[in-house]
């Protein structure tokens, strides 16, 4: 009898569950993710995609990785309403050989087959049929892929320019790049070369003003993992730049940093502190307001980074500060804020603001700007402060379906 009642109430617990699920509840999508969303509702399309989250039983966030690896995607889908308590994340890892269309549609794999857990507790599974079969062979799941002879090394080079004239004005620049870049789970390595050339002309019947901006640098950073909570590395520069009057600099810092959250979370919530020391030598192309053509400079910095990406909406805060050792009043303090909240169903907030303190521009060339510098920017000019602020507001009523795409004119 003991047996029979046992087996009675284990069939209840075991069934009940699925029979609650298993109510004819569609699913009811919210979308969040800057993606192609467009791609992935016509090729999921057998659910529907809700305009607000309050109006969606499955919440699906896609975000990239926060911290430089740009082929790296994070999902997430939280579960509302009659998907309560069921949660589930994946990942996306794409290959710098993929094209757009390959990336889309390995994310577009992940998205469905996470959303096939929520299915199969709908009445509309009954109504879908299923079809598996073995992806063919190609260069992107071959064994070549899972023996990387690149060890995990990423190169990008590139380059553009722009060119626009006028009867009186007439602009021309090049920019190039070369990145090299590895990421695991022990170290992040990025170095970087950079090319910019940039002149200008105003043309009138008196006078012609030209101007020209070159900057040529080589940056980087090596970050080596100590544990769930810290990290170590050296920062390192060189660098010439017209515009900040630098004939030649280079500069080198050691760091370390500790995360108040464990950075497996960094994706949906990171607090860092992190410290610099080092130095930076300049060599410069004019004499400076203090009277130096070359100075050596011990530098230091602190920076706490917040950064929060959930349900109710995203934020993001840095404050960092900057000073020379020699002499602690030659420094910069920056705060650099944005948020973008969900007040209440349909109603959004966004907010933006970057403050900078400036009292550290030891570099700027001795003598009185031109108009030509002013007006063309050819040179950093003094300034005590730099603000900037952004206010957005965003109210959408109407339908809560989102499902139709259409792309006509």
């Amino acid at each position: 009898m003991n047996f029979t009642l046992t087996s009675f109430f284990s069939f209840i617990f075991f069934i009940l569950p699925f029979g609650v699920y298993s109510q004819n509840n569609s699913i009811k999508l919210f979308l969040k993710c800057s993606c192609d969303q467009n791609y992935i509702k016509d090729q999921i399309n057998y659910i529907d995609y809700v305009r607000d989250q309050e109006d969606a039983n499955l919440l699906l966030e896609v975000y990239g990785d926060p911290n430089g690896n740009r082929g790296k995607y994070s999902i997430y889908f939280i579960g509302k309403d009659n998907f309560i308590g069921i949660d589930n994340e994946d990942s996306f890892e794409s290959h710098p050989k993929m094209t757009n269309d390959e990336v889309r549609g390995g994310l577009k794999d992940i998205i469905q087959k996470g959303i096939l857990k929520y299915l199969v507790n709908t009445n509309d599974i009954d109504g879908l049929e299923i079809s598996i079969s073995k992806p063919e062979s190609n260069i992107f799941d071959s064994d070549s892929l899972n023996i990387d002879k690149w060890k995990n090394w990423i190169f990008e080079v590139s380059a553009s320019g722009y060119y626009e004239k006028e009867s009186s004005r007439k602009v021309n620049d090049f920019n190039g790049r070369f990145e090299v870049n590895r990421y695991t789970e022990d170290w992040r390595v990025e170095t970087t070369l950079r090319f910019f050339k940039r002149i200008e002309e105003f043309l009138s019947e008196t006078n012609n003003f030209k101007s020209s901006r070159v900057y040529k640098g080589a940056y980087g950073k090596i970050v080596r993992s100590i544990s769930d909570h810290w990290s170590t590395g050296i920062f390192f520069g060189l660098s010439e730049d017209s515009y900040e009057n630098i004939k030649f600099s280079n500069n080198f810092s050691p760091a370390i940093e500790y995360s108040i959250f464990p950075y497996k979370d960094v994706v949906r919530r990171e607090m860092v502190v992190e410290y610099k020391i080092g130095y930076r030598k300049n060599n410069y192309q004019s004499k400076t307001i203090y009277g130096k053509n070359k100075e050596f400079l011990g530098t230091h910095s602190f920076a706490l980074k917040t950064r929060y990406r959930q349900n109710w909406g995203d934020i993001y805060s840095r404050f960092s500060f900057f000073t020379y050792l020699h002499d602690n009043s030659k420094n910069r303090l920056t705060f650099d804020n944005y948020l973008n909240i969900r007040i209440f169903e349909g109603f959004s907030l966004r907010l933006g603001a970057e403050i900078r303190f400036i009292r550290d521009q030891i570099n700027l060339a001795a003598g009185q700007a031109s108009i030509e510098d002013l007006l063309l920017q050819q040179r950093s000019i003094a300034t005590d402060f730099y603000n900037e602020f952004r206010l957005g507001l965003t109210y959408t009523f109407g339908s809560a379906f989102n499902n139709i795409i259409n792309t006509r004119l």
